[in-house]
């Protein structure tokens, strides 16, 4: 597996918050983006300043794709689990 470059802490973070996944090529990654991505916005985190114009408008767009993609997630989470509440509350009635 070839892991991020995160401090140990921000790691213990991010965890504990399901903001990490492991992609089909056995890469940690932030959900929606790519190793590659992941790393430039972990490393954009961890900067002190605000960077060039570029870079902070990538560092906007990939955040932007990242929280996208965690909220299909939780969306599909959250209806997976209403299905699964319908079809208990329907089974009990007979």
């Amino acid at each position: 597996m070839q892991a991020l470059r995160i401090p140990s802490d921000r790691r213990a973070r991010l965890l504990a918050d399901g903001l990490l996944a492991i992609n089909a090529h056995s890469e940690e990654v932030l959900h929606g983006l790519t190793h590659e991505e992941s790393q430039f916005l972990i490393d954009a985190g961890e900067a002190a300043g605000p960077g060039d114009g570029a870079a902070l408008e990538r560092r906007w767009a990939l955040a932007l794709r990242h929280e996208q993609a965690r909220m299909r997630i939780a969306l599909a989470d959250d209806e997976g689990s209403a299905d699964e509440e319908f079809r208990l509350r329907v089974e009990t009635r007979f």
